[in-house]
């Protein structure tokens, strides 16, 4: 397919040799003025699939605004200017603005003022803009939504159909969309005038270019295990998502101790930091950055190589996004997930609904990270002296001779100094666990079962009964298992080896401003059903 020769250009010094298939499918669409229905992943290439046909019709001598963009979040808005302006890179006249949310409107209704033909934005900023009159779209000819569905999610619904409602019914419109609930083909059916679907989303729910591995690690070894990882596969840029804003702090600050080239980004984060952040994660300035969902949702950065879960996410449709960072246009990626004893049914569910079985693999060894290590160092040695001049390290070495060291003690004492640890801890041993899920653990082993007097109407909760048996019974809280709490009392199972000591170690203590009394009971014989009880007891 032949492009104006300067977007040809352009897209050669970004690396085209191919179009992908996305793009394939939806470019000729576009051109010839079709509506289309973009149904299709992140990371296939669909930014291009709408720039280039929207570079090719744009009249640079017009400056009224010719095409909008409507993304989800401010990050995706800022990567589709990006990729708009280097694909027009060796364009005349043509003018791109992004407004989002955060960003100061006086400058943007500055730049509007120079009369873009572009504009790119999330919607609420968008009707901001024209309820101010600074954009108007009476004379727009292309219109796209990208990551509909999202939009959807996010509440938007409303601002996209008032957008929609001011712009001429003449428009071409392009919806991308990961997935293709009723929503979205309602808004399609409404808004579009009959759009062809372009589908390149294959059957299984995940990239078959990314390789997926799970680790049974406990909780407090996670750290090491990320640590451990990131050192063996030796990725180019890696993304590690948490469950929480607050395990985002701990963990990049766990890092960064530990001599990572780290930063973060999350929802409570200035606007200013986060695309800072992602500017220097794309461009490589660091090399790990962690995230929440929320805050990565949308993110187009092509070199991610590993995506790593700090937390198993809490549903599956996360997971399939989060890995969709990696493995993008054909490029090799790879999925790390930590497994810590309590998130392991998780694995069973991701892998029922996304239909792909994760492998299960074992974090390497200490030993190991540390010989993968040296080999690096000994490789960029290598590297330095093929393409090097070292007249300071010389005046260095020099003084070192003066000062009556050896050559060995020169070269031991400067290896120490470049191998040597952060001051962070780090776990030496075997990190890897052997845990079940707990329905098959509880199958296998056995684990006597007590009644406790003490329920719900005395304000008892789960954390109450493991801070009132682990630190008693010399165990740890993983190990008090099949808790039930009903209105006036409660159950728990705890390893056979202690079983003997819950009598005379936890009767008589108190919980919840109570006198713990307690007695041998059973398993629930079926779902729901346990022994009834001498009420005198």
């Amino acid at each position: 397919m032949e492009f104006r020769t300067e977007i040809e250009q352009a897209i050669q010094e970004m690396g085209f040799t191919e179009l992908t298939d996305i793009q394939k499918q939806t470019i000729p669409l576009l051109m010839g003025g079709q509506d289309v229905i973009g149904h299709s992943h992140t990371g296939t290439g669909k930014t291009a699939a709408f720039a280039i046909p929207i570079l090719e019709h744009i009249d640079s001598q017009n400056d009224l605004i010719q095409s909008i963009v409507i993304a989800p979040t401010r990050e995706l808005a800022v990567q589709i200017t990006d990729e708009f302006k280097r694909i027009a890179k060796y364009m005349t006249n043509i003018k791109i603005v992004t407004v989002f949310g955060g960003d100061p409107i006086t400058r943007q209704i500055r730049l509007l003022k120079e009369r873009p033909q572009i504009v790119v934005g999330t919607p609420g900023r968008l009707l901001d803009h024209m309820e101010r009159r600074t954009i108007r779209l009476d004379h727009i000819q292309m219109l796209v939504l990208d990551e509909a569905d999202e939009m959807l999610k996010m509440g938007f619904q409303e601002d996209i159909e008032k957008i929609l409602e001011t712009t001429p019914k003449t428009r071409q419109t392009l919806m991308f969309s990961a997935t293709m609930p009723k929503p979205i083909l309602a808004l399609a059916k409404k808004y579009m005038n009959e759009p062809e679907l372009v589908k390149v989303i294959g059957d299984a729910s995940t990239n078959s270019d990314v390789i997926q591995y799970y680790y049974k690690v406990r909780r407090e070894n996670k750290t090491e295990a990320l640590y451990r990882l990131i050192n063996i596969y030796r990725p180019k840029l890696t993304l590690v998502f948490c469950n929480t804003k607050v395990q985002v702090d701990e963990l990049t600050t766990e890092l960064i101790d530990r001599g990572l080239n780290v930063d973060k980004i999350h929802g409570d984060l200035p606007q200013t930091v986060r695309l800072d952040v992602l500017r220097k994660f794309h461009t490589g300035v660091i090399d790990v950055m962690v995230a929440t969902d929320v805050a990565a949702r949308g993110l187009d950065i092509k070199m991610v190589e590993a995506v790593i879960n700090y937390d198993v996410p809490e549903k599956a449709d996360y997971y399939v996004h989060r890995i969709g960072r990696t493995g993008r246009i054909g490029n090799l990626g790879y999925s790390f997930t930590l497994v810590s004893r309590g998130e392991l049914r998780k694995i069973d569910e991701i892998e029922r609904i996304v239909h792909t079985k994760i492998k299960k693999r074992n974090i390497p060894t200490y030993d190991k990270v540390r010989d993968v290590k040296d080999d690096k160092l000994v490789e960029q040695m290598i590297q330095l002296l093929e393409n090097n001049q070292f007249e300071r390290e010389y005046q260095i070495l020099n003084k070192a001779i003066q000062a009556k060291l050896t050559e060995d003690q020169i070269i031991v004492s400067l290896l120490r100094m470049l191998t040597h640890d952060s001051q962070a801890e780090h776990n030496i041993l075997d990190i890897n666990e052997a845990f079940e899920p707990m329905q098959k653990r509880n199958k296998e082993s056995k684990s006597p079962r007590f009644h406790l007097n003490v329920g719900k109407k005395d304000g008892l909760i789960v954390s109450d009964i493991l801070d009132f048996v682990a630190p008693r019974l010399g165990i740890q809280r993983r190990d008090v298992m099949e808790i039930a709490i009903l209105t006036e009392f409660s159950f728990f199972s705890v390893p056979e080896s202690v079983a003997n000591q819950v009598m005379t170690k936890l009767a008589g203590e108190k919980i919840k401003g109570r006198r713990a009394v307690l007695s041998p009971s059973f398993k629930p014989r079926k779902p729901g059903g346990f022994p009834k009880r001498d009420s005198n007891r």
